[in-house]
């Protein structure tokens, strides 16, 4: 019996200690996920979620905003005029003046070969003498006739002696007027300046033969140039002669000019205006270079943004507000216009709204940012 008994016993024994265990292994799986159920609640709470990029805001804002109106266009001369030859077939002997040379009003600009004009001129000179001695003569022989008594010299005498000073006389004027021709065949062999000028073309050579009509130089008047600036017709009527100006060359110099005239049509299929913009005298711009104007047209109140807070989703132009959570939202809107670094907004942001201008093109919808109000300056474009 003492031996039953002791078997009974470690039997019971092995049985608890099994439950035992069995149970303590229970209560550590439900620790564990009890533990990680409490970290993962943790990791994914607000107040743990990493900030994110931090960024510079600026609120939106009603801002003074200069309108200006921005257009292209090419330098042309005021006035240009082609300088031709009045006679033909005389050769080239001197050139006077070249591309760029600045030219006072009569100045010679080339000359032709006058030598057998001026041989002409002499000749006709001497046929004029001789017509004047011929015209002396017959008005002598008429003045006796006429003095003579009644009988000694027939009428018909006298008609004929009167018609002959008459015909003398006409042939005199023959010769002055053929003259005076050859004295402006002569002086048309120099080719001279009609006015105060610039040079912008010559196409004329030594030696060459010119021909009646021909151009030989091309003048611009005055030296004066100007900007032909095409501009869209809804700005047109903001665009007004005697409006002060800035032209931008090529090079990215800056030139005041002044409007000169608004032409009156507008390109049917271009919708393009023109504006005759006038440069001041001694700029280095020159004919046929393109040059950018900038009008200043007044200012207004209004909604603005700077450019930089802009990005474009889709095609389409918006800025990224901040909301109270911290996260951002792309928010579209309307552009109006473009005013130096500045944008002005018609539609699509609130006064009051924090939008973002320093890092908006590295974030996307959603995105949790820290941010920083813009110092002054930092936020470009916006003019407190």
């Amino acid at each position: 019996m003492t031996r039953a008994y002791s078997v009974a016993l470690m039997l019971f024994v092995l049985m608890f200690g099994a439950l035992f265990a069995a149970t303590s292994h229970a209560w550590a799986d439900d620790g564990d996920t009890a533990a990680a159920d409490r970290t993962e609640t943790s990791a994914t709470s607000p107040e743990n979620e990493p900030a994110g990029l931090s960024v510079l805001v600026t609120p939106v804002a009603r801002q003074s905003v200069d309108h200006r109106v921005t257009a292209t266009g090419t330098v042309a001369a005021w006035r240009e005029m082609p300088i031709g030859a009045e006679i033909s077939g005389l050769a080239v002997i001197a050139v006077d003046a070249d591309e760029g040379d600045r030219v006072k009003k009569g100045q010679r600009l080339a000359k032709l070969n006058d030598a057998l004009l001026k041989a002409q001129l002499a000749q006709q000179k001497a046929a004029i003498a001789e017509a004047e001695a011929a015209l002396a003569n017959s008005q002598s022989d008429l003045d006796r006739a006429n003095r003579m008594s009644k009988g000694i010299l027939s009428e018909q005498t006298k008609d004929e002696r009167a018609t002959l000073v008459k015909t003398n006389a006409a042939k005199l004027d023959a010769a002055k007027a053929q003259l005076d021709q050859l004295q402006a065949q002569l002086d048309q062999t120099e080719i001279l300046s009609p006015t105060d000028a610039v040079v912008a073309d010559r196409s004329i050579t030594l030696g060459q033969v010119v021909s009646s009509g021909n151009e030989l130089f091309r003048l611009i008047r005055d030296g004066r140039l100007e900007v032909a600036a095409r501009i869209a017709e809804a700005d047109l009527a903001a665009v007004q002669p005697g409006q002060t100006v800035s032209v931008i060359g090529p090079s990215g110099g800056r030139y005041e000019g002044k409007i000169r005239l608004v032409a009156e049509r507008v390109d049917e299929a271009t919708r393009l205006g023109t504006a005759y913009v006038a440069l001041p005298p001694g700029t280095p711009l020159k004919m046929g270079m393109f040059a950018r104007v900038e009008i200043e047209t007044g200012s207004q109140v209004a909604i603005a943004v700077p450019q930089k807070a802009l990005v474009w989703r889709d095609g389409k132009a918006g800025a990224f507000v901040v909301e109270e959570d911290g996260r951002v939202v792309f928010t579209p809107v309307t552009i109006t216009r473009q005013a130096g670094d500045a944008v002005e907004i018609s539609q699509g942001l609130e006064l009051g709204q924090r939008i973002v201008v320093n890092g908006a093109g590295l974030l996307s919808d959603g995105d949790r940012v820290r941010a920083k109000l813009a110092a002054a300056g930092e936020a470009e474009g916006i003019t407190p």
